[in-house]
Order: structure tokens, then sequence, then C-alpha cells
């Protein structure tokens, strides 16, 4: 037993030895370590100098960086701090030591110091022996910087400063910008886009991406993609892991890049997409907006910056904005009642302009006192960042006093996110939903639409885009809207809108029984398989897509409320299931720019079918079910199939048929539509392709109130309307008062288009490779008569764009000047002999006039210069 205990005990005295002497050796040699580090401090710093320089070069010269350079000066910097304090620290250990360096008065401290110096010697010295080269290959010219148009802001200057000095930190690579919808954050990141372009030799690629609510990685990874010019063939083929790791991630790795993000919601994961994290080693730089502080946070911002409202000075500036060109703040009450509006609206940049634009023409003062009484009120049950906005939004909302203009207003969100809203097809989809019924009278109830949507863009609810066929609505008035659809938030699924969602499957929903109102387009669903048990379901658009090529009969089955279907432009649908039959509730179908090679035949069972399109289907269906369709009002046709005079006789059938679009091919047919005054008189676009009339003019005379689109391509044709009737006393029964598109090619027999006259509000005339007899547009001769001194008609007011194009005897347009106050494009090809235009040379600088070449342009003889001479 003695012996075993002495053995122990032997043993771990033995092991205690070892490990004192151990210690002790970080105590014994620490002078000398010391010294090494010492040695190697300014070897450290040459190196990374030494590769910084490199980089530099590389940079300047368009090559790449490479990632093992900047992870190697990285940790070269990051190591440094510590070499530093250690030696700073060494005379005070040193003077612990006694016995000539091998004991210390504090044993345990100089331990752990000896070998902190150790292992940092070791480390340093691993660092150098591990110093890569810095040698790049060319990676090419660099993507650039996108320019984007910007307005001219009020009271974002300060901001714009404090934020362009904080991204320039170097230690900023990560930069928050937060506040709430409509504050100005995202016109201040374009400001930030338009400062960069500027600093161009800093930054090699600037990336603006507008995120939005829906999160989508492979969308943006697009998007970043487009940019970097990697979109090709092998990269539509890569999954999303690898579009961000063996190609994004590639190519941004290489280059100090900036990447906007507009309008997050949650946290993006960088590294999902493929974007390098922000460092001081790469000089990258990600800015981002939200409405949210704690998306901020998860970001892992290194600096963070609130967008405020406007301070009361520069409010009121923006405010006043509103009111140039009118009187309405000249009336002291009113003046003083805007200031408190102005105050109300809380330097909320979107709030000053919409309230603003609302308030510009109202010039009572028990108007302006409602309006800030209304603004008192609570609108109640906002979520947090969106409280104030919505509820300042909201005001313009409430201020439409009919409900069926606020039922029209929320249904305008179920349109794609800064789209065009055709005007037609949107007061179409109201007549159907029954949001607008002017008892039974279409024409009124069309009027009523429109009149509709002029009182929401005054509301400032709606936009005007380019054209005035379209409108659209901005985003965050498109969150107010769908947020007043759901109840406010309390009936989420009400409206389901997921446009250019990136969406490859039907979107799944909780509750389809809530679902009144669904949006899909711009998608890429191909395939619809579900059986969704939809009873109140009223409107479903799934558009544009170009890659749904299959709907199951399924689908259709527990639909009863459905009355608007919109399957148009999904290029790639060849069939219909006979299961929309079903559909018993159907007033509105539109199956324009589809593949469909056939129509169900259950198609003629939906009796209550009001409007039906089929417009531009190439592969032309037979359209024998249509004569099932007696309540038909809206029959679109044109550009799908030649109307032979069985189906017309079928179409004579539909007693309650106010609009066709139709395609013609046979002047016998046509004479036949021109000869029965309901179906003419219906017809709002006609295509006329290879018609032969060598017995005279069409004689469209009468026929064709309702026209609002001609095209004609090839045959022979004389006139539209007969000689005689130009120079009739009563032009209201021959005009042609709601054309606006008029297009004409190869025609022969035509010499002239005098008839043009008599459509005032024309807005686009293309003609091409028309007959040789064409001398003239207008003939002096033929309309003189009409166009006397107290005539109405005013030619080509509304004109916007003409395009003329190889008439080789063409020699005039019109004999005198023209105002022509709309128009915008002028395009002429190979008309040699037109040496006159019917607008001065000065005007022809306000719009865009494109000539086939500059001789002919300068031969041209003006209006302005014969007056001057």
């Amino acid at each position: 037993m003695g012996n075993v205990v002495s053995s122990v005990l032997s043993i771990g005295f033995e092991a205690a030895k070892n490990l004192l002497f151990e210690k002790a050796k970080y105590i014994l040699e620490l002078e000398a370590h010391l010294e090494a580090l010492e040695e190697v401090k300014p070897d450290l710093e040459d190196a990374k100098v030494a590769l910084k320089g490199k980089l530099e070069m590389n940079f300047r010269n368009g090559l790449g960086r490479d990632e093992r350079c900047k992870d190697w000066i990285s940790k070269v910097e990051a190591i440094q701090p510590k070499v530093t304090k250690l030696l700073e620290d060494s005379t005070a250990e040193i003077e612990r030591l006694s016995m000539c360096g091998y004991c210390s008065s504090n044993f345990f401290l100089t331990y752990w110091y000896g070998r902190d110096v150790l292992e940092t010697l070791k480390e340093v010295q691993s660092l150098l022996s591990s110093k890569p080269s810095g040698e790049v290959a060319s990676t090419g010219p660099p993507p650039g910087i996108e320019e984007r148009a910007t307005e001219p802001t009020v009271g974002l200057e300060k901001m714009l400063e404090t934020t362009w000095s904080h991204l320039m930190e170097k230690d900023v690579g990560i930069l928050g910008l937060y506040g709430m919808g409509g504050v100005g954050k995202s016109t201040l990141l374009e400001k930030i886009n338009e400062k960069l372009v500027e600093k161009k030799d800093e930054f090699e690629v600037v990336i603006f991406v507008l995120v939005s609510r829906d999160l989508q990685v492979e969308k943006i990874q697009n998007e970043i993609g487009e940019r970097l010019g990697i979109c090709d063939e092998e990269w539509k083929k890569k999954t999303q892991e690898k579009k961000s790791t063996s190609r994004i991630n590639d190519v941004l790795a290489k280059r100090r890049f900036v990447m906007l993000l507009d309008d997050i919601w949650e946290k993006v994961k960088l590294k999902d997409i493929g974007i390098p994290f922000p460092s001081q080693a790469n000089g990258s730089k990600v800015v981002f907006t939200t409405r949210s502080k704690v998306v901020c946070g998860r970001m892992r911002s290194h600096h963070v910056l609130e967008v405020k409202k406007l301070d009361e000075e520069n409010a009121w500036e923006l405010f006043r904005r509103n009111f140039r060109g009118n009187n309405t703040l000249s009336d002291p009450e009113i003046l003083k009642l805007a200031r408190q509006l102005c105050e109300k609206c809380g330097g909320l940049p979107l709030a000053l302009n919409v309230i603003g634009e609302t308030m510009a023409y109202k010039t009572s003062v028990p108007e302006w006192q409602c309006a800030i009484d209304d603004l008192d009120s609570n609108a109640g049950g906002f979520p947090e960042v969106e409280d104030e906005i919505l509820k300042i939004l909201k005001f313009s909302y409430d201020d439409l006093k009919d409900e069926r203009v606020k039922q029209c207003f929320q249904y305008c969100a179920l349109f794609p996110q800064d789209a065009g809203i055709d005007k037609d097809v949107l007061v179409e989809y109201w007549i159907s939903e029954g949001i607008i019924d002017e008892g039974g009278d279409r024409k009124r109830t069309i009027n009523e639409g429109h009149k509709i949507i002029g009182d929401l863009v005054r509301a400032c609810l709606l936009m005007t885009v380019d054209t005035s066929e379209k409108v659209k609505m901005h985003d965050v008035l498109r969150q107010m809207a769908l947020w007043v659809a759901s109840s406010f938030g309390e009936k989420e699924e009400n409206f389901i809108v997921k446009t250019c969602a990136g969406l490859k499957d039907m979107p799944k929903v909780t509750d389809w029984k809530a679902v009144r109102r669904m949006s899909l387009g711009r998608n890429e669903i191909r395939d619809i398989s579900i059986s969704p048990d939809c009873p109140n379901l009223t409107t479903l658009l799934l558009t544009r897509s170009g890659t749904l090529a299959n709907i199951s009969g399924d689908f259709f089955l527990s639909m009863p409320k459905l009355v608007i279907l919109d399957l148009s432009t999904n290029i790639n649908l060849a069939k219909l299931p006979e299961e929309v039959s079903k559909l018993v509730s159907l007033r509105h179908l539109d199956l324009s720019r589809t593949c469909l090679e056939n129509l169900p035949e259950g198609l003629g069972k939906l009796t209550q079918l009001r409007y039906f399109a089929l417009r531009g289907v190439r592969t032309r269906p037979s359209l024998s079910v249509i004569s099932s369709l007696v309540n038909i009002e809206m029959l679109l046709l044109h550009d799908t199939t030649f109307v032979n005079m069985e189906l017309l006789e079928n179409i004579k059938l539909m007693e309650n048929l106010k609009g066709l679009g139709i395609s013609i091919n046979d002047v016998v047919v046509l004479k036949r539509l021109l000869s029965i005054p309901r179906l003419a008189s219906c017809i709002q676009h006609i295509t006329l392709e290879r018609v032969i009339s060598k017995d005279g003019p069409l004689q469209f005379e009468t026929a064709m109130a309702s026209l609002r689109s001609i095209e004609i391509q090839g045959g022979t044709i004389s006139d539209i309307m007969e000689h005689t009737r130009y120079g009739g006393r009563s032009t209201s029964a021959i005009s042609f008062q709601n054309l606006s598109v008029v297009k004409i090619s190869r025609v022969n027999g035509m010499q002239d288009l005098s008839w043009l006259v008599f459509a005032p509000n024309v807005i686009s005339i293309h003609v091409m490779w028309s007959s040789r007899e064409l001398q003239e547009i207008i003939s002096i001769e033929k309309v003189s008569g009409i166009l006397n001194e107290g005539s109405s008609i005013v030619p080509f007011r509304k004109l916007r764009e003409i395009q003329l194009r190889f008439f080789m005897e063409l020699k005039s347009i019109y004999w005198e000047r023209l105002e022509l106050p709309s128009l915008e494009r002028v395009f002429i090809m190979m008309c040699p002999k037109l040496k006159k235009l019917p607008f001065s040379k000065e005007r022809a600088y306000y719009f865009d006039l494109r000539a086939h070449n500059e001789e002919w342009f300068e031969r041209l003889e003006w209006e302005d210069e014969a007056i001057e001479d």
C-alpha cells in the first residue's frame, strides 16, 4: 500500500514539475520573444502597404481584387493593434523579472503576458509567410453606374449632405435609412445614386434595386445579373444558390461596389443574393431604405439615419408649390386655413403633395375648414409605421363622397405596381363587377366610368401617364387601397394581389372562402391544377404570363360568383377546359393574345356573358360557339379571324350588342355589315385586309360614329366616304368623333385621306407604302366647302404622332399652316416630292421630327420663311 501511494505521489510530482517548467518557459524566453516581435512588426506593415499598393494599381487599371488579398490585409489590420499594445507594455513586464530573468515578482501575470507575446509572434510569422502576391487576371471593364432621372426636391439637401458624409466614412459599409412611408427615402436614395455618378473613379459599379414588400431573392438576383452583364443562357439554368455563390459573388468580390436597395420590409440576406458583406477591406457599400428601424438592426447596419419629415418652412414651401398658377391662397382666410392644413400634414412630403393638389382649386372657406376637421379625426387601427401615412392618405380617399368612386379606387390596386392602367379596360371591369351601372344605358355608364377616373386623378389618387389612354397608381397609395379593401388589415385575404412577384405556382391561401378579388399578373406560373373553394371570388386576373400553358378543369368548379376572368396575353395558353361552363355568373371574359386552338363548347352556356374579347389570337380558332352568346354587349374579335357571312349573321342575332371589334377580308361581307345600321354603329375597331373595292368608296358615312381604330392592310380602296359628302352641310352626321388610331399600308387607289378632317380626335396616323396616286393627305378641293370661316372643325387638334413612309408622289399634307397643339412626333421617310410641312421651322424643334435624310430636310420650305419673304 505504501509503495502505491509513493508511486502516485512520484507521478504527480513529475507532472507538476513538467507543467511548471512549461509555464516558466514563457518567462525565461520573454525577452527573446519581445525582441523578435519588435523585429517583425515593421516587416508586417511594409508587406501590407506593398500589397495595398498593388491592389490600388489593379483597381486603376480596371482589374479585379483577389479575395485572398483582402482577407490577408484584414487579418493584418486586426492583429497590428495587439502587437503595438504588447510592445508598449514590455517595459513594465520586464521590470517584474528578477534573478536575471528566471523569476517574476508576479509569476502568473508574467506567464499570461509571455504566452500572448509568443502566440502573437507565431501568428505574425505565419501571416508573413502566407502573404499573397496580389497578382490578378483582368476582369474586363467595370459595368459602370446607371444614371436615374430625378426631380428637384424641397428640404432634402441637408439630409443628403449628412447621408453622403456618413456613407463616405471608411468604417461604414452598410448604411440604413429608415422613416415612414412617403417621407422621401426613395427620393434620397435616387439623389445618392446621382452623386455616385459624379464619383465614377471611386466605385466600379453602382446598382439600384427596388425590393418592395414581397421580397423575391431571385428577382433581385436577376436585376443585379442584368446590370453586371452575366444574364446569359448559363445563368438562366442556375439555381438561386448557384447564382449567388458562383456568379454574383464572384463578380462583385473583385470590384468596389455600391448596392442601393430601396424599400425593404424585412432582413435581406446579402449572402443569399450573392452580395459580399461590405467592409473596410473591400471598400464596398450597401445602402438601403426601410420603414422599420428594427430592420436596420437586423441588417447589421454600421450606421443608421432617420429620414425625418420636413421642417415647417420647407413643408410650407412644398405645400405652396401646388397652388402655383391660381390665386386660391390670395384669400386671407383660406391662407390662414392652408397654414393649418399644412401643419396637419406633419411635414410628410407625400401628404403635402396629395393634400395640396386635392385642395388646389377649392375656393370656399367651408371646404377648407371641413378638410381640417376631417384630418383631426382618428383613422384608427393602423400598424406602427403606416399609422400616420395611411391616416393622411386616407383623407384623400374619404374626400371621395361617392361610395362607388371609393370602390373604383380600391379596384385599381389590383394592377401591378407603377404599371399603366388602360382606362377602357378599367371601366369595363367596373361595369362587369356592377360597381357602376347607369340604369342599363351602356354609353352613359362608360361616360360615368371615365368621369370617375377623372375624379380620382384630380384627387391625386391616380396619376396620368404619357398617353391619355392610361393612368397609374402610386405604390404607397396602392398599399393604402389594399389596406382599406382588407377592412383595415383585419381581412387580408379579401384582396390577394401578387403581381410581378416571380411566382412559379399559385400562392398559398389560408382561407379561399374569404377571397373576393385576386390578381396574379406578370408571374411565371406554368400550370394551375388546384381546386380551390371560392364561393365569394368575383374577379380573377391571370394576365401577361409567358409561361402559363395549362389550367385544369377542377380549378373552375367552385367559383359560382366569378364575374371577371382575364387570361389575356398568356401566349402559351392553347386550351381552355370545358369546365369553364361552370362559371355561371361570368360577365367578362378576355382571352386576347393567347394561342387557343379552339374555344370550349361549354362557353356557349355562359348566358350571363356581356364582354368577350378574343383579340390578336393568330391561331384563329373556330368561333361557331359565339352563336350561343346572345347577350353579349362587347365583342372584340379584331386581329383574330376574318368574319364571313355565317359568322356575321350570328353576330346580327346579338340584340344587346353595343361594341364590336372585327376583321374583314371580303368586300361583300363588309358591304353587308355596313348595310346593317345597328351593327355598323357598334363597330369600335375594324381591320380590313386585302379588301378590293373597285366600284367606288366604301361609304362609311353615317355608320362609324363609335369607330375608335381602323387598320387597312393591302387591297384596293379609292376612298372611305362618298366624294359628294365632303361638301354636305351637316358634318356631325358623317364625322368619326371617337376615331383615335389610323393605320394604312400597301393600299392602292387612294388619291388622298381627306376624310380624316372628320376625325377631330385622331391621335395617331401611320400611313406607308400606299398608292402611287396619293399626292396629298388633305385635299383643299374636297374640304374647302366645309372648312369655311365659321366651321367648328379644327383639323388634327389632338394629333400626337404622324408617320408617312414611301410616298413617291406625295406633295402636300395640308395647304396651309396648322397649329397642331398636341403634336409630339413626326416621322417622314422616302417622300421626295414633299416640299413643305404644315408648321413652322421653329415648331419643328419642339417635337421629335425624323426625316429619311438631312438633304431633304434642308430643302424644305417653311411657312414662317414664306411669310417673312
